[in-house]
């Protein structure tokens, strides 16, 4: 079978990068930040929230920037932010509630959600999620997940269906070592075990494809211009190292009272938006023999 790089368009022996943007939507800080980075910096793919209050901006941003976008959606089950700034499900606060804490939001982070949420209830949020960016207008070029929440066993199905009925690649890397998606997520092994042989099917009946790899920008550490672009330039050159698909996630946001109000992790957005447009990235990206791609070249293949 022929390689992921291969059915895209490239040689066997290329590496290519999807330099990815997450959270977009999540505050007006992130809308004007992906203006600012789209077609202006080393950042070639993002998603948007459905389920926080600056994705309908987000959808303007996208539609005025034309064909050129490529902007996925970012499926959410969990609101990190535990006080001052919440989110919840578009499918409401059913009593009792499916997929709510006690305040009628999300439950803050994937554990929790695992260990309260009626998960069989996400196949219908999910969905949801999915419908209000179709009535937006939002052309999408992906699907993916919210700090890796939809990744459990329960729920990975119902992602991986919805990204084959609305014809969507989903990004995601194969997780054929299930240790490693323990090691990356709130899962323990067996759980990881079972997501992976999901994902594995899917791939095996050609309804997902997935990349090789994936590594997230580090939150509250290496903030510095150059520690960060550093930290990048190891990933490329230590983990990104045998041909095939890759994605450097960040989460960029512009510096201001309101991302501050917000995120206690502010310095790190702020780091990853002053990493995307730093021109040296870009450099240290071709140095390295990286091909930069979208997630809209995945999606091609399945048009």
């Amino acid at each position: 079978m022929s390689s992921l790089q291969e059915r895209l368009g490239f040689a066997a022996t290329d590496r290519l990068l999807i330099v990815h943007a997450d959270d977009i939507g999540m505050c007006e800080a992130t809308v004007s930040a992906w203006r600012e980075l789209h077609g202006q910096s080393a950042m070639t793919s993002a998603s948007a929230m459905a389920t926080c209050p600056w994705f309908p901006a987000a959808v303007k941003a996208v539609q005025e920037a034309g064909e050129s976008a490529d902007m996925g959606l970012h499926l959410v089950l969990n609101c990190e932010w535990r006080a001052g700034y919440r989110w919840g499900p578009i499918t409401g606060t059913d009593t009792p509630a499916k997929l709510c804490a006690e305040d009628g939001y999300f439950y803050p982070l994937a554990a929790d959600t695992y260990a309260n949420a009626d998960l069989a209830h996400s196949q219908i949020e999910l969905a949801a999620q999915l419908k209000r960016a179709r009535t937006l207008g939002l052309p999408l070029t992906h699907i993916d997940c919210h700090m890796m929440t939809a990744l459990h066993p329960d729920v990975v199905g119902h992602m991986l269906q919805l990204g084959h009925s609305a014809n969507l690649p989903i990004l995601v890397p194969r997780y054929s070592d299930a240790s490693l998606l323990a090691k990356e997520s709130t899962m323990p092994l067996d759980w990881c075990e079972r997501t992976s042989a999901q994902l594995k099917t899917a791939a095996e009946a050609g309804q997902l494809n997935p990349i090789d790899a994936w590594a997230v920008l580090p939150f509250g550490q290496y903030l510095g211009a150059d520690e960060r672009l550093h930290w990048a330039s190891m990933v490329l050159q230590h983990y990104f190292t045998a041909p095939g698909v890759y994605a450097l996630i960040g989460h960029p946001a512009n510096d201001g009272t309101e991302l501050r109000a917000i995120a206690p992790d502010w310095p790190t957005r702020v780091a990853d938006r002053d990493l995307f447009a730093n021109p040296d990235f870009r450099a240290v990206i071709e140095r390295e023999g990286f091909k930069l791609i979208g997630m809209k070249a995945l999606a091609q293949l399945h048009n």
